[in-house]
């Protein structure tokens, strides 16, 4: 299936409904930094490394792991089609245009090789590892809850028990919320697209104030917050006029896009932009914080310590590299 990425250069050939444009700046800029920048997993195991170094290399080692799942997404698909050709008796995932459904290759595969014991075991393993990562994401929310909003700007001087009560209850919320979310994403194809159009909604707009917040001085609260406002606004109103595989177009389908993962990009694309135009023209005409009291938040005031004793390849800039070189390399070969 090679050939499905040569015809990138317009939605309407492509397989997976998407042009270039989406999947550089969608996908490849916005979700993905958004993702690793974002992600309360990734960044609270930072927050609790042992010192600054251990901090940094945080993302990179998750980051060599992670490398190797297009070849656990793509290998799948690629074995369908294997099957499919050689004749087996094996039913093709098939969308409502008549595209096979690349999304549904792996149950596909359990439901051929796996005998009814088996394909018990297998999908538990599946649910088991969607737990881990909920398990969490409630976690987070809870600690993020409690402690950043609760005991920040609710009830600043509760003793422990309180605040250990709060978070019981927060996390009894959370399940709750994610019980609900998952009788909304029944009416999609598949989770994946389903998580595109979240993240486009959430960590899109959640980026663009990382960025500007952590590298540019002039930032103000005021500006982060109707940024984040903005972005997501821009977000459900791009989803509210464009419609993809029967989804969306809840305000007025006034642009059909090809595929839901493309109108996912879109709409991240134009959350991103949007978030990061309005904060940037906010920030201009309202006040800074002076400079003292953002040393250690923003980059360009914050000394970075470095331990000249480091082996070289135990310095985070060589290891960003090297996961950088391998990850362009992997792209190479398979573009």
């Amino acid at each position: 299936m090679i050939h499905a990425w040569a015809t990138t250069g317009s939605a309407q050939n492509n397989e997976m409904g998407v042009g270039w444009f989406g999947i550089l700046m969608g996908l490849g800029f916005v979700l993905s930094f958004g993702y690793w920048t974002t992600d309360f997993l990734v960044v609270q195991r930072a927050m609790i490394a042992r010192n600054m170094n251990s901090a940094q290399k945080t993302p990179i080692i998750a980051a060599l792991p992670k490398m190797l799942m297009p070849f656990i997404v793509i290998l799948p698909g690629l074995l369908l089609i294997a099957l499919s050709h050689a004749g087996k008796n094996i039913s093709m995932p098939m969308k409502a245009d008549g595209r096979i459904d690349f999304d549904m290759a792996f149950p596909a595969l359990l439901s051929y090789y796996y005998p009814a014991g088996l394909l018990g075991v297998g999908m538990t393993a599946l649910l088991a590892s969607f737990m881990s990562g909920m398990a969490g994401n409630v976690t987070a929310f809870n600690s993020v809850f409690t402690f950043d909003i609760y005991q920040t700007y609710i009830r600043k001087t509760a003793d422990d028990r309180h605040y250990y009560w709060v978070g019981k209850f927060t996390t009894v919320i959370g399940i709750l919320l994610s019980i609900a979310t998952a009788y909304l994403a029944r009416s999609f194809n598949n989770i994946m697209d389903f998580l595109q159009l979240i993240f486009g909604f959430v960590n899109a707009p959640l980026f663009a104030t990382f960025l500007l917040g952590m590298t540019w001085k002039r930032t103000t609260g005021h500006a982060a917050f109707w940024g984040l406002v903005t972005g997501t606004l821009s977000a459900a109103v791009t989803h509210g006029i464009t419609i993809a595989e029967g989804k969306g177009g809840w305000i007025a389908p006034l642009f059909e896009i090809h595929s839901s993962m493309g109108q996912a990009f879109t709409i991240a694309i134009i959350a991103w932009t949007c978030c990061f135009v309005v904060t940037v023209l906010i920030s201009l005409v309202t006040k800074p914080k002076p400079e003292e009291s953002l040393k250690g938040l923003v980059y360009g005031l914050t000394m970075i310590p470095k331990d000249p004793n480091l082996k070289w390849f135990e310095r985070p800039m060589t290891l960003g590299l090297l996961v950088l070189g391998v990850s362009l390399l992997f792209n190479f070969i398979f573009w």
